[in-house]
């Protein structure tokens, strides 16, 4: 298979203050490639490997799922990660189908990026370095929620893998159900050790004596997810600040067109000159805010275009995943589940809030510009 020249990002998007961070993470994946990058069919390769891994394991968990059906506890464990890395499998996907689009759309926020460094003016170099801190600051955060919550489930399944291994092995007492019975309200016990996640596995002898392999399979997956999903958020979310840093420059612009002069002018940047005014360069610069404004909202329908479906899922799945979530919470006895399905839920909860705020924001600066 030949690779498109489309597919290919110019090596300078990935040396862009505000995407380098970002962009790290997909490239690792495989999704994106760079014009210098050696082996890049071997780059591709590679996330084609991850994405197939989960898929597979994906069907799995449904599988698992159908298997439990009836059984609230057993489904509601069975469900968060198998919704959740339906709805990435789906982006990844439509990334596959659209990779020409997504590359545009983030050369489109390479090019204001350089195009606002590159006039020079202190203000709005500002106002580009105080988003990319803010940028680094919420991606620190939500980094953080999501790795922690995903090595904790590693580290408590083996640590339960651990105890039930030095357990001693008792029968059941005559008169007394044994522990693979169903308890009353239709839910089963949890059998032990508990692997990382729900999902099935081809053994006709039972889990326990693979719990190795499904547990070495299970951590690959998780690890692969630990790759994709925040990046791919942090990738969304950072094509939004882009969005709202355009806008923050074109305002800050009309606001104060009187400290804009030409480049070969004499009177500094800093010092306004308000009794002269150049009315040509005064248009001249309103007509550059207009066509700006008009790269701003093509920008932002581009990006609606590819996300408003992945979106959409998130806001139906997540809605669900949250109330199952609080349900399993309240169900279990282990204080190490309840802080786990804590951080679940922060990290979903900050997912969508991260979504609506920022789309709020760059719809609230448009409406002030205009």
């Amino acid at each position: 298979m030949e690779l498109k020249e489309e597919w290919i990002l110019p090596d300078a998007v990935y040396e862009n203050p505000l995407l380098k961070r970002t962009l790290l993470g997909l490239r690792y994946y495989g999704l994106l490639l760079g014009q210098s990058q050696p082996y890049k069919k071997a780059h591709c390769f590679r996330g084609m490997v991850f994405t197939v891994s989960m898929i597979l394991f994906n069907c799995t968990q449904y599988v698992d799922l159908w298997q439990v059906w009836g059984s609230v506890s057993d489904m509601t464990a069975n469900a968060a990660t198998t919704l959740l890395f339906t709805t990435t499998i789906f982006r990844i996907i439509f990334f596959y189908f659209h990779r020409a689009r997504f590359n545009s759309i983030i050369q489109a926020a390479h090019t204001g990026i350089e195009r606002i460094l590159g006039d020079g003016w202190d203000d709005e170099r500002e106002i580009v370095a105080s988003n990319v801190r803010y940028l680094s600051r919420l991606a620190v955060v939500f980094w953080s929620c999501a790795l922690v919550t995903a090595n904790m489930m590693c580290v408590y399944s083996l640590v339960l893998y651990l105890m039930y291994e030095e357990a001693p092995v008792s029968s059941p007492i005559a008169g007394q159900p044994s522990s693979s019975s169903n308890e009353p309200n239709g839910t089963t016990l949890q059998q032990y050790p508990t692997p990382i996640l729900r999902s099935w596995y081809p053994a006709t002898e039972g889990k326990d004596k693979h719990f190795l392999e499904i547990y070495l399979i299970q951590l690959y997956i998780m690890y692969v997810g630990q790759l994709i999903v925040p990046s791919w958020h942090m990738f969304m979310v950072t094509l939004m600040i882009y969005g709202r840093t355009e806008c923050s420059v074109l305002n800050h612009r009309l606001c104060f067109l009187d400290r804009y002069h030409k480049p070969d002018q004499t009177t500094p940047k800093t010092t306004p000159n308000p009794d002269c005014v150049d009315n040509e360069e005064r248009r001249t610069l309103i007509i550059d805010c207009i066509k700006r404004q008009a790269n701003v909202v093509a920008f932002t329908r581009e990006l609606e275009q590819l996300t408003r479906a992945a979106v959409f899922l998130d806001f139906v799945v997540f809605s669900v995943l949250l109330c199952a979530l609080l349900f399993e919470a309240s169900m279990t006895t282990s204080g190490v589940q309840v802080f786990i399905d804590v951080c679940y839920i922060t990290t979903m909860t900050a997912i969508l809030f991260l979504y609506y705020w920022h789309a709020n924001e760059i719809q609230a600066c448009v409406s002030f510009g205009s």
